[in-house]
């Protein structure tokens, strides 16, 4: 089941969700997801570094919109 997370960026909120298997975590983003090991980090840590790459790989391709 997968668990709700926020963060934010430069005053947005972004919200996303991170569910674990075994030693994969795996976070979501609107249409987008991210898998890695989880580590020595806690998940929900991790997830949230996961959360704000995926937010920044979305706006990197839209001129004019979100976080650079």
């Amino acid at each position: 089941m997968a668990t709700p997370i926020e963060i934010e960026i430069e005053g947005k909120t972004y919200k996303g969700s991170y569910d674990t298997d075994g030693h994969l975590l795996t976070t979501r983003y609107r249409t987008q997801a991210m898998t890695d090991e989880v580590r020595s980090t806690a998940p929900a840590i991790a997830a949230r570094g996961m959360l704000a790459r995926l937010v920044r790989l979305e706006h990197r391709d839209t001129p004019g919109a979100g976080p650079h």
